[in-house]
């Protein structure tokens, strides 16, 4: 199970604590160890623009970061920053070069 997620800032002035919060949520969720979970997130050519890939091997897991101490500091930090709520879409993986 894997989620595409889209989210726009609201200003330009807002991109680099997004992506100062971005390391931080990401060596949060390292510290915390979530077994199975994958998140990669991706700037995009528009400043306000985001992109992040979740994967999960399971429901759990999801939870898991859904409610993770790191994954709510994140969205305090920045939650406010956001034009729209975060568009999430579910993916599933057909090929990769990933092992």
């Amino acid at each position: 199970m894997s989620l595409l997620v889209h989210y726009t800032l609201k200003s330009e002035t807002d991109h680099k604590a997004q992506t100062a919060a971005m390391g931080v949520l990401v060596e949060g969720l390292k510290s915390e160890g979530i077994a199975g979970l994958s998140y990669s997130c991706f700037s995009t050519d528009d400043p306000l623009r985001f992109i992040g890939v979740l994967e999960f091997p399971d429901d759990a897991t999801k939870q898991g970061f859904l409610e993770s101490p790191s994954f709510a500091k994140y969205r305090e930090a920045v939650g406010p920053t956001f034009a729209n709520p975060p568009q999430t879409t579910e993916i599933t993986a057909i090929a990769s070069t990933r092992d």
